[in-house]
Formats: structure tokens, C-alpha cells, sequence
């Protein structure tokens, strides 16, 4: 009798392999469904921070040792996990914007809200809240 079971991956290659497929082509074939129904757990995905930011895009720094963490800066590119921001700043040239820049974590970075990008700095947790009542 054959079996009504899909055609074993390693068969003549896996130790594993008898009549039925092993334990480690299930577990396979598992994750492969979980993915294909979109119920595979978070951690099981790869996650890129890169694609979350587009060059030109206006950020702000999230960490509290900045000394100036009120301004808005640019996302310039990204090198393994460190971003180069660049000041965001009307009347300024491009050359004196990118030097007043620097170097982040990209986990330190997050997008600017509308609101903020509207007060050319970044707000506070309160004016926050008051921004997105009003």
C-alpha cells in the first residue's frame, strides 16, 4: 500500500527516513503552513528596521541623553544597525545640516508625527496627547 503522504524531501538522503516522513520535515512542513495562513509567531518572521525608513524621511531621536532632543532630523542611510540623521532645519544649506548630523542606533529613531513636523520640533508626551485631541 502507498502512502497518502507527500513524497519525503531526503528520501535515500535522511538517516531518519522510513516509510513516513521525519520528525524534522514535519516540523518543516508546519512552519511552512503557519507562514502560508499568516499565523506563524512574531519572532519566526525575519524583521529588517531598514525598509521602516526611507532616506529623506524626518525623525527624532528617542534617546534622553541627546542634548538637544527637541529637533527633528533626516534619515539619511542606514549601516547594520547605526543610522545617519541629518539636522532638520529651514535656512540652512544642505553641507551645514549634514554636519550638524550624527550617527544613531537605529532602534533610537523613531518617525516624526505630523504635528511635530508642523512645530519643527520634536513635542513632548503632553503636547503630544494635545495634538492628536485637537
Amino acid at each position: 500500500m502507498k502512502p497518502n503522504l507527500p513524497q519525503h524531501p531526503c528520501a535515500g538522503k535522511c538517516q531518519r527516513f522510513t516509510d513516513e516522513q521525519c520528525k524534522t520535515c514535519l516540523d518543516q512542513k508546519i512552519e511552512d503552513r503557519e507562514f502560508q495562513l499568516g499565523v506563524a509567531p512574531d519572532e519566526a518572521y525575519v524583521k529588517t528596521l531598514v525598509q521602516e525608513y526611507l532616506p529623506g524621511d524626518v525623525v527624532c531621536i528617542t534617546e534622553a541623553w541627546r542634548p538637544n532632543t527637541n529637533n527633528l532630523y533626516v534619515f539619511e542611510n542606514v549601516s547594520g544597525d547605526t543610522a545617519q540623521v541629518s539636522l532638520f532645519a529651514s535656512g540652512i544649506s544642505r553641507t551645514m545640516a549634514i554636519a550638524a548630523g550624527f550617527c544613531v542606533s537605529i532602534k533610537n529613531i523613531r518617525h516624526a508625527t505630523a504635528a511635530e513636523i508642523h512645530a519643527n520640533r520634536r513635542l513632548t508626551p503632553v503636547e503630544q496627547a494635545l495634538a492628536e485631541v485637537s
